[in-house]
Parts: C-alpha cells; sequence; structure tokens
C-alpha cells in the first residue's frame, strides 16, 4: 500500500513539474501583464497584451525581439514590434515599431517608427511615419506626416508634413510643408512652405512669405520676404527690410481712376501693391483691378526724385462676358513719376505713362491709352 501510495505520489509531482514547465514556457513566449509588473522594478506600468519573442535582461528589464498584439508593449526593443493600438518600448528601440493609432519610444530610437495617428520619441535617429503627427525631443532623420511634424530641440535632417513643420532649431536639414514652417532658433538649410519663419536664417526660404530675425547668408525667395537686416539677398515682389520706405499712396487718373496703394522703398528700387476702380469709366458700372508695379528710383534733389516703372493689371468689369464687354482684362503699363516731398510725412507726385488693355482668353488688344495721375503719398515709417 505505502509503494502504490508513493509512486501515485512521483506521478503527481511529475506532472506538476512539466505543467510548471509549460506554462514558463507560455509566459516567455506570450509576455503577460502579471509577469512584466512583477519583474519591473521602475514600477507600475501597463502590460503587453499580446505575444513575441522576448527575455528578461541581468537588470530585469523586459527585452522584446519580436512584439504583436492589442497594446503591444517592452522595456527594450531589439527587433520588431506592431500593436493594433498601441506599440510601446519605455528604454530603447533598435529596429521597427508599429503601432496603429500609436508608437512611443520613451528614450532613444534607432529605426523606423510608423503609426496612424502619432508617433513619439525622446531621441530619435531614423524615421518617423505617421498620418497625424510625429513628435519628438530630438531627431536626427526623416519625419513624414500628413498634418505636423515637431521637434522641441535643434534637429538635423527632414521634416516633411501637408500643414505645419515646427523645430527649435534647424543645425542641418530641409523644412518641407503644405502651409507653414516654423524654426524658432537657428536655421541651416531650406525652408519651403506657403509661410516660412526662421530666428535666424543660414539658408534659404522659399514660399509666399518669407520672414526672418537676421539672415547672415542665403536667398529669400517669395512674394513677400521680410527680415530684421539686410545682409541677405531678397528675391520677391515686396521685400522689406529695417531700411525699407513704406509709403501708403492716394491718387486718381485717367486709368483706374481712384487708387489706394502700398510703396515700399529700398536703397534704389521700389515695389507697390494697390487696387483701384471705375476702371472702365465713372459712366459705366462699378468695375475694378489690383495691380503690382516694380521700378527704380533717382533722387535729383533732397527732397525730389524721378522714378520709372512697369506694371501688371488684372481687370474685372463685373459684366457678363460678350463682344463688347468682357469679364475680365489685363493690362500692361509703364509710367514716369516726379516726387515732391513736402514735410517729413506728406509728399505729392504726378505720373504720366501708357497702357495696353488685352482680353485673356486670345491677348486680342482692347484698347490702348495715355495715362496721367496725381495724388499724394503718406511716409508710414521708416522701416521695420
Amino acid at each position: 500500500m505505502q509503494t502504490e501510495n508513493f509512486n501515485r505520489l512521483s506521478g503527481f509531482m511529475n506532472i506538476k513539474q512539466m505543467t510548471l514547465s509549460v506554462g514558463a514556457a507560455l509566459l516567455g513566449a506570450f509576455c503577460g501583464t502579471a509577469d512584466c509588473a512583477a519583474q519591473n522594478p521602475i514600477g507600475r506600468r501597463a502590460g503587453n497584451i499580446g505575444m513575441g519573442v522576448c527575455r528578461h535582461t541581468p537588470d530585469s528589464m523586459h527585452l522584446a525581439n519580436a512584439n504583436i498584439g492589442l497594446f503591444a508593449n517592452t522595456d527594450t526593443l531589439h527587433g520588431a514590434q506592431i500593436g493594433l493600438f498601441t506599440a510601446v518600448a519605455r528604454r530603447e528601440t533598435r529596429g521597427v515599431n508599429i503601432g496603429v493609432l500609436a508608437a512611443m519610444s520613451h528614450r532613444r530610437m534607432y529605426g523606423v517608427q510608423i503609426a496612424g495617428i502619432t508617433n513619439s520619441a525622446t531621441t530619435m535617429r531614423g524615421v518617423q511615419i505617421s498620418m497625424v503627427s510625429n513628435v519628438a525631443r530630438e531627431a536626427n532623420g526623416v519625419q513624414l506626416s500628413a498634418l505636423t511634424n515637431s521637434c522641441t530641440a535643434p534637429m538635423r535632417g527632414v521634416q516633411i508634413s501637408g500643414i505645419t513643420n515646427i523645430a527649435m532649431g534647424v543645425k542641418r536639414g530641409i523644412q518641407l510643408a503644405g502651409a507653414t514652417n516654423v524654426c524658432s532658433s537657428h536655421m541651416r538649410g531650406i525652408q519651403a512652405a506657403t509661410y516660412n519663419y526662421a530666428d535666424t536664417l543660414n539658408g534659404s526660404q522659399i514660399g509666399i512669405v518669407n520672414v526672418c530675425v537676421s539672415h547672415p547668408r542665403g536667398v529669400q525667395v517669395g512674394i513677400i520676404n521680410y527680415s530684421r537686416d539686410t545682409v541677405g539677398r531678397k528675391v520677391g515682389l515686396v521685400n522689406i527690410n529695417p531700411r525699407t520706405r513704406i509709403d501708403l499712396l492716394a491718387y486718381g487718373g485717367s486709368s483706374t481712376k481712384t487708387n489706394i496703394a502700398l510703396r515700399f522703398r529700398n536703397r534704389s528700387t521700389y515695389s507697390m501693391i494697390g487696387f483701384g476702380t471705375h476702371y472702365m469709366g465713372l459712366d459705366e458700372k462699378f468695375s475694378g483691378a489690383i495691380f503690382y508695379r516694380i521700378g527704380q528710383y533717382f533722387r535729383v534733389a533732397k527732397a525730389l526724385t524721378v522714378s520709372g516703372d512697369v506694371g501688371y493689371y488684372h481687370v474685372e468689369t463685373f459684366e457678363e462676358h460678350s463682344a463688347n464687354k468682357p469679364e475680365r482684362l489685363y493690362s500692361l503699363q509703364a509710367r514716369v513719376n516726379l516726387d515732391v516731398q513736402i514735410n517729413r510725412t506728406i509728399g505729392a507726385f504726378v505720373s504720366t505713362g501708357y497702357g495696353d488693355t488685352r482680353y485673356y482668353h486670345h491677348s486680342r488688344r482692347y484698347r490702348d491709352r495715355a495715362i496721367f495721375e496725381a495724388g499724394v503719398s503718406v511716409f508710414l515709417n521708416g522701416g521695420w
């Protein structure tokens, strides 16, 4: 009887040992929540709900070489991680970190992060790709998103987004966005967007509006270019620096009968943007034009300047299109101007020139005539 009981006990112990071995293997493969929490010396954290190939390092950290789950979670990732909702690596990522909603690396990330909504990393050396946003404290590589990229320290590499890129500095790289690029410190490289801003620009800006505080070298290319110094080159319709003189012009004439314009004078050149009304005549229905003019001026006396310019006018007649009254026209015009500065603020000027107005759709001449204009100028400031 004792021998029989002993054999039964031995069999039970063998079964128990086998069960514990299988359980240990399953825990090692599935990286369960309870196991991760018990083995983590740095405090409580969300567990890994998934499966993978992982182990514990001598310092009791959880290291995964492959990790797939609903909420993929590990301390260190050396391999690939895919989370249906989130993919998180707390200490270091070397490999591929993919989350359908979010992918996060709390410290260092070397490799690729891909997410449907957002990627975040403390130190990123590699590539971030998301549909909404990428965030990194330090970035050395590429950030690519449909909406926004941001880096809270000077970065090296490329930021590409559909809307906005923001960096606390660009040591060397490119910011390319559909709407806005912002560099709040030194920018060494190229910014290309509708609106570009940099604190100190050692490079180039390409956009509709380009703004920088200091521009030691490089070029701004856009419709409106602004900087607080005069060192860097500017290529655009309106170029503004601290030496730019800005005047408000109000005048009447034989082309557009009443006009308001802003004139931006630099060292020897100037540009003007403005609008005028009643292009077709005072006895006709309302018509108007918006225009841009660029020219050169010469100071012949302390208060007297002579200038010449050419301009492009877009004309709206607000009429239904017909053979005699087109809906819109364009006009190329040239002028010679004489300006007299009456006092520091008020000036007067007269202009004469010639305008050639044509149809848009076949460029045939609508009319051509001489231009006579006169008005006043108001000095707004001495530069920004």
